[in-house]
Parts: structure tokens; C-alpha cells; sequence
């Protein structure tokens, strides 16, 4: 499984204990994945969300971390959530585009 740094696997650890549905639900393992990254780690933990995106309207993050969000989203929640994938790969580095492919085999495969 690739990870973006250690510390994104390290998070991804914690979420998965957080969230124990993912180890036998697709969706939940791309969602645990997708916060566990450090950008978006961060404002996740501050969160006592039930569900693992509740609400991210109102959190700053750079343009990548936000299309990582949204990707997150929309593969999380059936497409319901918009995603301008041309703009995705043309902005994420070669670290988070690695993310990028990562999740969408999570949603794939499990």
C-alpha cells in the first residue's frame, strides 16, 4: 500500500481503530485513508465526526488537500459529491497523485 510519508500511515493506523468498519467495508478503508493524509489529518482529529466526512466545508486546505477531499467524497459517497478530475491531476504532485491511484484501487479491491 502506498503511503504519502510515514506519518500518513502512521494516521491511517489510527483510523482504521477509529473506524474498525473499515477493515471489512470498502468505502470506510478509502475514507480512513484519504484523512489519515497529513494535510488533512490534522483537522480531522480535532473532530468528533461519526462519520468520517461529516463536514469539511468550512476547513482551509490548499487546493491538492481539497481535491484529495472531494475524491475522498465522491468515491465515499456514491459520485454524490463533485469531482473535477482534470483539474485533480493537474494540480497534484507526483507524491499525491500516487494517493490519488492508491484510492481508487482501495475502492476497487478493498
Amino acid at each position: 500500500m502506498y503511503f504519502y510519508s510515514e506519518s500518513h500511515e502512521t494516521n491511517y493506523k489510527e483510523m482504521l481503530k477509529r473506524y474498525p468498519t473499515a477493515l471489512k467495508d470498502a468505502e470506510y478503508k478509502l475514507g480512513c485513508y484519504i484523512v489519515a493524509h497529513p494535510e488533512i489529518y490534522l483537522a480531522a482529529s480535532e473532530q468528533d465526526w461519526p462519520d468520517i466526512f461529516d463536514d469539511w466545508t468550512e476547513k482551509s486546505f490548499s487546493r491538492g488537500g481539497r481535491l484529495l477531499i472531494d475524491l475522498g467524497m465522491h468515491l465515499f459517497g456514491g459520485g454524490h459529491t463533485e469531482l473535477n478530475l482534470t483539474d485533480a491531476i493537474n494540480t497534484w504532485d507526483d507524491k499525491n497523485y500516487k494517493v490519488f491511484l492508491q484510492a481508487v484501487d482501495i475502492r476497487r479491491n478493498g
